[in-house]
């Protein structure tokens, strides 16, 4: 199964948790926050932001937005009532505000895959 890979970055997460919280206004801020760890497969929310600290602002650490390891997180929190389908369509829904390159980066890779004019030389 597909699942979306965002940049690891303060914005993608603060901007999955206002996603999260806004289609499922009944569960807490701080379990929303371990459950967006344990979907990135950390331990705990604890354990996410000190790794989120050391990557910094400049690393372009790519992570996996598993929904089922945020659902499962969410149940062992005592929510239930969370349609799985609904999930993994929230999840592929949202619009990360940090995308895998920067503008810089994004245009250099496509001025190096620009095939050369034949009538440049």
């Amino acid at each position: 199964m597909l699942n979306p890979q965002v940049r690891f970055s303060s914005a993608n997460i603060a901007t999955l948790k206002k996603s999260l919280r806004d289609h499922y206004p009944q569960i807490k801020s701080s379990h929303f926050d371990e459950a967006i760890a344990s979907s990135f497969g950390f331990k705990s929310y604890a354990a996410m932001r000190s790794a989120l600290v050391q990557v910094g602002r400049h690393a372009r650490l790519i992570v996996i937005t598993d929904h089922m390891l945020l659902l499962l997180r969410l149940e062992e929190l005592g929510y239930r009532d969370i349609d799985v389908g609904d999930l993994r369509h929230l999840m592929w829904s949202i619009k990360f505000p940090d995308r895998w390159y920067d503008n810089q980066l994004d245009e250099a890779v496509v001025n190096r895959r620009r095939p050369i004019a034949a009538n440049s030389q």
